[in-house]
């Protein structure tokens, strides 16, 4: 009951950072530009990774869980969590749960994250609780909803998931050849 609660906030702080990390290392966004290529937001959309941002996501975010030393049964408590709340936080419903909205990430919340509107890009990074995103001065969450997802001007993301894979490590060929 006491390592549950621990364990969300130690991984959720964890992967804030990790999270807007991806967002402004030009070398790690391309990866990460792929989970916000989406234009229609559902439940799949917390799946749409690309395999290298999966890896360093979920690697860094369990350093802090294993050096802590949590229970094994409270990591599998997190990890149904954690499976759970990406679906949900990225689910098509216009659940706003305005009560808790300071304390959980809800869907209005993680719909701002991807927003294609100029304004809430780089905000709203945490994925369980928005208390990062206050602490740190990236919570966004006006009293409507999105008009768009997407990527905000960029366009250069391949639909299929093949090309997918190769895609970051051609824009950084495309960086380094500039």
């Amino acid at each position: 009951l006491v390592q549950v609660p621990a364990l969300l906030l130690v991984a959720d702080f964890t992967q804030y950072w990790v999270h807007r990390t991806f967002h402004v290392a030009p070398v790690l966004w391309p990866f990460h530009a792929i989970h916000h290529s989406i234009e229609q937001m559902d439940w799949l959309a917390g799946s749409r990774l690309h395999l290298v941002d999966v890896i360093l996501t979920r690697g860094l975010t369990y350093v802090p869980i294993f050096v802590l030393a949590f229970s094994p049964q409270a990591l599998m408590v997190y990890v149904f969590l954690v499976a759970a709340q990406a679906t949900f936080i990225h689910a098509n419903v216009r659940w706003e749960f305005r009560a808790l909205r300071r304390f959980i990430a809800t869907p209005a919340f993680h719909h701002w994250h991807h927003s294609a509107d100029r304004e809430a890009v780089d905000k709203n990074f945490a994925v369980h609780t928005p208390i990062w995103d206050i602490l740190f001065g990236t919570y966004y969450l006006p009293g409507r909803w999105p008009t768009a997802y997407g990527l905000c001007g960029q366009r250069d993301v391949p639909a299929r998931w093949v090309t997918q894979l190769a895609y970051p490590f051609r824009a950084a060929w495309k960086r380094t050849r500039r």
